[in-house]
Order: C-alpha cells, then sequence, then structure tokens
C-alpha cells in the first residue's frame, strides 16, 4: 500500500468542492452526530467553511491529500465550568481509511490546538460499532473511562457510547 502524506491547514473557500464530494458519504455519516447534514451539499460545504474561518480559537484543521481537502479535526471547547475541556471529533475519505493518516493527523491536532489554547483536557465520544475511532484514539494516548450504555439515538436505534479523554500533561509526557 502507498503512503499517503497529508498536511494539515485552515479550511479555505476553495475546498467546497472537495468537502462536499467526500462527506457526502453514508459510512462518515453513521459514525457522527445528526448535526452534520447527509447527504451532504455544496451548500453545507461552504456554510461549514465560512464557520471554520470566523472562529477566533484555531479549532478547525482540514486534513488535505494531494492538494485536496479530506477530512477535518475539529475541537469544541466546554463552557462554564467545562471551559478547560474540549470534545474532539474527526472524520477523514473514505479512500484514506486504514492507512494510520487519522491517528498522525490527530496527534499534530492536538499539539497545535494546545499549542494556542488553555485546554488542559480533551474528550472523545465514539459509537460502539466504530472500532477503527477507538483505535485511532487509543494509538495516540486516549484512555478509555467508560461505556455509556444506549446514551445515543442513531439510526433509528439506541447505541452505547464509548468515552476517552486525553490530558495535555500526559501527551506532552509522551
Amino acid at each position: 500500500m502507498k503512503r499517503c502524506f497529508f498536511r494539515l491547514r485552515a479550511w479555505q473557500e476553495s475546498d467546497v468542492r472537495s468537502l462536499a464530494r467526500y462527506l457526502n458519504n453514508k459510512r462518515i455519516w453513521d459514525n457522527c452526530r445528526d448535526r452534520l447534514p447527509y447527504p451532504y451539499t455544496e451548500e453545507d460545504a461552504q456554510s461549514f467553511i465560512e464557520y471554520a474561518m470566523s472562529q477566533q480559537e484555531p479549532c478547525e484543521y482540514c486534513i488535505e491529500i494531494n492538494d485536496e481537502a479530506v477530512g477535518n479535526i475539529g475541537f469544541m471547547r466546554g463552557t462554564d465550568v467545562e471551559r478547560f475541556n474540549a470534545e474532539v471529533g474527526y472524520w477523514l475519505a473514505e479512500p484514506f481509511w486504514n492507512q494510520g493518516i487519522a491517528s498522525e493527523a490527530l496527534r499534530e491536532a492536538l499539539r497545535r490546538y494546545w499549542a494556542v489554547t488553555d485546554v488542559i483536557r480533551v474528550f472523545a465520544n465514539v459509537y460502539e460499532s466504530n472500532i477503527a475511532s477507538m483505535r485511532v484514539l487509543e494509538k495516540v494516548g486516549f484512555h478509555k473511562v467508560g461505556i455509556f450504555h444506549k446514551a445515543c439515538f442513531k439510526n433509528s436505534r439506541f447505541v452505547d457510547v464509548h468515552s476517552f479523554e486525553l490530558l495535555k500533561e500526559d501527551f506532552m509526557k509522551s
């Protein structure tokens, strides 16, 4: 298998077409929150890119391969007493699955995010069937902290959610 090289960068208006093309994928949507539209259109892509470009704190990182936007790693900071926490979510275009790209990109996004924020803890919630995503998190250093049974309603059924966390201090030691 040929190794693909990626780079992380900010989203650009020119990414609309590739974002819509790659994110309009039911297999990706099945592992995301329902607020992600499906089917995913160029109008959806335009709205997301405008949002990403308007953020004061860098929190959305485009994964680029072969001059195309093929994925995203996003951080959603908590509020109030959880303001030093952030939830991370990510997706990668299906042609690039199972090549180690997601874990490498997540590791780099964490380095960048922690360099510009005061967040000390990042967490992720993964649906029970998404074993590949759990493995990505574990490779980066996240620890499973629990399973929330029937915590989400996705695709007309209740699913368990596996919760992972990573502290900045632990990440910096590795």
